[in-house]
């Protein structure tokens, strides 16, 4: 609940209009309007450190028994924002880059190895949000819509 109210506090200094479900029920915390779009985020935030970088559990806990873990989904949220509380850094991460993971992990003192900081280009990626999408690649991972033939 910090993280979520540390979002608000940032991205509402940073000119953006955020909302808040009234109910705990949707896989998202909040919601972000920009350019006519509403974003769903889910808020994460991590306190304590493990093999230099930082862990973050991105999927949700089932209710039933025996599927104990559930990714998040491009129909579900569009953004996990990130909160490394001990740096105050956020990263704001698209969807398609966490949907085959249960974990990421971020580095904001920088990674011991070459391939351990794949989710620094999200550091502080407020913009992704300010331009109402994920990035250019969104188009390739949301369904295709379907169009009407004209009567």
């Amino acid at each position: 609940m910090m993280g979520e109210l540390i979002f608000v506090v940032k991205a509402t200094s940073m000119g953006f209009v955020v909302s808040k479900p009234y109910c705990d029920t949707e896989p998202y915390d909040l919601v972000i309007e920009e350019n006519g779009r509403l974003l769903r985020i889910q808020v994460k935030s991590v306190f304590t450190t493990s093999h230099w970088g930082y862990s973050i559990s991105v999927h949700r806990h089932s209710k039933t028994h025996g599927r104990p873990m559930i990714q998040y989904s491009p129909e579900e949220i569009d953004f996990i924002a990130a909160y490394v509380v001990p740096h105050d850094v956020w990263y704001i991460v698209p969807v398609f880059e966490i949907v085959s993971r249960a974990h990421i992990r971020l580095y904001p003192e920088g990674a011991k190895r070459n391939d351990g900081a794949l989710f620094e280009k999200y550091r502080e990626a407020w913009d992704l949000l300010r331009l109402g999408r994920a990035t250019s690649t969104e188009a390739e991972c949301e369904p295709r819509a379907k169009t009407k033939k004209p009567k």
